[in-house]
């Protein structure tokens, strides 16, 4: 079995939304245009700043998804849970 056959979905997903968010904004045919105006400002301005929310809706998304992916490999390995408190540390320091 290949490397590439390894990679989870979660991965794949999270990384296409990353080049959309980053790739679409500079693909400049999809904004070199005046119109339609939205409130009175033209496409260019309104397309942007569209693009600053749908970035960040797109990296928030990819974020949850790595992190849900990474507690699900942890689990597998019996690592625990990364955001939990970690009880071997708190016996650590008082035996210290």
């Amino acid at each position: 079995m290949s490397r590439l056959s390894a990679v989870r979905p979660a991965y794949w997903i999270s990384g296409v939304l990353l080049v959309v968010a980053v790739v679409v904004p500079l693909l400049v045919p999809t904004y070199a245009k005046a119109d339609p105006h939205l409130w009175g400002f033209p496409f260019f301005y309104w397309y942007q700043l569209m693009w600053v929310f749908l970035s960040a809706i797109l990296v928030s998304i990819s974020y949850r998804l790595l992190r849900a992916e990474e507690r699900r490999r942890r689990a597998a390995q019996g690592l625990g849970d990364p955001d939990a408190p970690d009880a071997d540390a708190d016996t650590k320091e008082a035996g210290q």
